[in-house]
């Protein structure tokens, strides 16, 4: 009896899409993400972090599973690649920019409707600086010699 109920709490990925609350989690990601974060069903159009429906479109399309994306998003969000500074623009997405059970229903709001429409809004990628680089062995590219500039 002990086994059967040790095993009927492993479902992980599968019983947290189940149980989560993507009303909630879609309310935390516009809220918490939806500055950085393109993504049409919470209609946000963050322009410095990844256009989710873009990241995922192509994996769904592919056969990917929700608690695959599940498990990603889930991750992303406890191992960002920097945590805030305190009183400093944060520069890539902070760690645990939501925790617990905000967290669960962030990612199974982004596992379930991210990138399931084909006519997503695409946000167009800019160049980090404009203009030709200089050739092969020439030293800097400066807008004097034709080369580049700040945008």
């Amino acid at each position: 009896m002990g086994g059967a109920l040790a095993l009927s709490g492993c479902g992980g990925a599968e019983n947290t899409l189940a149980t989560a609350d993507t009303d909630a989690g879609k309310a935390a990601f516009i809220k918490s993400c939806g500055g950085c974060h393109t993504m049409q069903d919470a209609d946000t159009k963050g322009i410095s972090g990844p256009n989710l429906d873009d990241a995922f479109r192509s994996a769904r399309e592919s056969g990917f599973e929700q608690t695959q994306f599940y498990g990603v998003v889930k991750r992303w969000i406890e191992i960002a690649p920097q945590p805030n500074k305190p009183g400093s623009y944060p520069v890539a997405m902070p760690q645990n920019l939501v925790t617990g059970q905000e967290a669960d229903d962030v990612s199974a709001y982004v596992a379930k409707f991210a990138g399931i429409k084909p006519d997503s809004q695409i946000r167009e990628i800019s160049p980090a600086v404009k203009g030709t680089p200089p050739a092969q062995g020439k030293g800097p590219a400066t807008p004097a010699d034709g080369g580049a500039e700040n945008p």
